[in-house]
């Protein structure tokens, strides 16, 4: 457990440091990147940055960084494998992960936000006898999501996207379609279904999705957890089995 008490450690003497900001609740004044896996049409404001740590089955761990770079464009890096927490070999990503992401469209009371990115990171483990991630990274992408005042914050979200892990051969696109309502001041809940159009050129339809569900907590310092949720329904999508994960991120201006 050293690898979280040391991720704990640095977010808290950041903390102290810095005004940050929080992406969930009623109260929540910087945009989320994510909902479960897949990518919404939230950006960093340009000078900020995002720490994150992604913890997953098998002993994983995911270490990342998105910036800020100029108003509207965000570009990130990560890396990291399985077996570094627990006993065992390690496993490491076959690559890091690069990331960027652009508004294209900002939201209004008439039209939603629209974000154009690329994102080679996928989660949940590398597999390497079949060359990607369990949970397949988006790789080109356009989501749109938008939000509305109804007891709090409720927000929709919806995408399309094109994976560059292709050694399966099947080189359909993908659809994912998501929603988030706030719970109180600083709690979200969280909702997603990958139809995995792009994992399995044999199987077609609702089932050979993954539904992934979560919970996100922000607090006044910048720190904000993810409890996630994924392959609820246990299709094939994900060997058969559900899967817990937890992201903890901290943000801030830089």
């Amino acid at each position: 457990m050293t690898i979280t008490r040391l991720t704990f450690a640095v977010l808290f003497l950041l903390a102290m440091h810095a005004h940050a900001q929080r992406s969930a609740g009623d109260r929540a004044n910087i945009d989320p990147l994510f909902l479960v896996d897949m990518p919404v049409a939230g950006i960093l404001p340009a000078t900020s940055g995002s720490v994150e740590t992604y913890l997953s089955p098998d002993g994983g761990v995911l270490a990342s960084f998105t910036y800020g770079l100029i108003t509207n464009l965000n570009v990130g890096v990560s890396f990291g494998g399985t077996g570094l927490i627990g006993s065992g070999g390690i496993t490491w990503n076959n690559l890091p992960g690069v990331s960027v992401r652009y508004r294209a469209m900002e939201e209004s009371m008439r039209q939603p936000a629209i974000v154009v990115g690329f994102d080679t990171q996928g989660h949940d483990g590398w597999l390497q006898g079949a060359h990607q991630y369990v949970m397949k990274s988006p790789g080109f992408y356009v989501t749109v999501s938008k939000n509305y005042q109804l007891y709090g914050t409720m927000s929709f979200h919806g995408g399309m996207n094109y994976t560059l892990e292709r050694h399966d051969d099947d080189m359909d696109p993908n659809v994912f379609l998501g929603a988030e309502k706030s719970i109180g001041p600083i709690t979200s809940l969280l909702l997603e279904y990958n139809f995995a159009f792009d994992n399995d050129r044999d199987q077609r339809g609702f089932y050979n999705g993954s539904l992934g569900a979560g919970v996100r907590v922000s607090t006044n310092i910048g720190f904000n957890v993810d409890v996630l949720f994924k392959n609820l329904l246990t299709s094939d999508f994900a060997y058969n089995k559900i899967i817990r994960s937890i992201r903890l991120q901290y943000v801030r201006y830089l």
